[in-house]
């Protein structure tokens, strides 16, 4: 376990994709054994995580490629859950607190029989011994002065009966625009240009979503690509120039996120100077998506959009 816990992650830029496609095949059945060893955690021992670590360490040494090291981090995520569930349902002492024993006890100190007959000024006094605070006298139903409750007011605004009045506007289906709804044309548009750029080994965000003939359509082309990021169609990395790299993957399944998928995106801030600016460092003087025409759409008097 020490070696494969040491074993650090190889990139392969042309991976062999049978070998990847096995590899993530035994991962599953690994990521599906952890599962029904959490369904039946009380009954498993450390042993059996040991084993488990164990087998994912073996697959790891296969890793060479960034699809794979997420199901390897979902697996040690997945153990980690299922270590600290069964170290907080550990009893470290045979011995431990028994409430049944300490009231049985108590019971006993206060000379056994009914209820009736306890002797509860003899389990005062011995709790007095070790108390640093004076006795007092409460009610047990609760304060003995109880202040009502004050109804508050509502303030209520008269209507100016002279006033003109007027009803709400009744529209119809001709005052409502309907406006085409570009965002799922233009995200499968920005899969397939990835797809197509990227590859096997990806390519650099910035050269990718940047455009330098618009600053919009490069805020716009960040967010479009943000909704196949959130779907699990395209995945962020760091090459070994801790660049960062964006290239297609494939869509998780049903399965996966019943087994703990989550979804996870992030925020960064981009403003017009860091655009220019990154544009410089990268030599960027094409934009890889085509700029967008903006054709602002008007409504007719009175009418409203979809």
């Amino acid at each position: 376990m020490d070696d494969a816990s040491s074993q650090q992650f190889e990139y392969e830029p042309h991976p062999n994709v049978e070998e990847q496609r096995e590899l993530r095949k035994e991962y599953r059945a690994l990521l599906a054994s952890a599962q029904n060893t959490q369904r039946h955690l009380p009954e498993s021992t450390i042993q059996d995580l040991g084993d488990l670590v164990q087998l994912g360490d073996d697959l790891y040494t296969k890793v060479k490629a960034p699809t794979e090291g997420l199901l390897d981090a979902r697996f040690l995520l997945k153990m980690s859950d299922m270590g600290a569930e069964m170290t907080r349902n550990m009893r470290l002492d045979a011995n431990a607190f028994d409430i049944d024993e300490l009231l049985q006890r108590v019971v006993q100190y206060m000379g056994d029989g009914e209820p009736t007959t306890w002797d509860w000024d003899r389990l005062g006094m011995l709790a007095a011994q070790n108390s640093h605070r004076a006795p007092t006298c409460d009610f047990l139903l609760g304060p003995l002065q109880v202040q009502p409750k004050q109804r508050k007011q509502s303030r209520r605004t008269l209507l100016d009966s002279g006033a003109q009045q007027q009803a709400p506007q009744q529209l119809g289906e001709r005052d409502i625009v309907q406006t085409e709804n570009e965002t799922s044309r233009i995200v499968l548009d920005i899969a397939r240009r990835l797809d197509d750029a990227g590859g096997d080994t990806g390519v650099n965000l910035f050269r990718f979503a940047l455009n330098p003939e618009s600053f919009g359509n490069t805020v716009e082309n960040l967010f479009y690509l943000s909704f196949l990021i959130r779907d699990g169609k395209a995945a962020i990395f760091y090459d070994d120039n801790n660049e960062p790299l964006v290239m297609s993957s494939e869509e998780p399944t049903e399965q996966d996120r019943s087994e703990g998928l989550t979804r996870r995106q992030i925020v960064f801030e981009l403003d017009e100077d860091t655009w220019r600016g990154l544009l410089s460092t990268y030599h960027i003087t094409e934009p890889m998506i085509p700029t967008r025409a903006q054709e602002p759409t008007a409504a007719p008097p009175g009418g409203w959009y979809t």
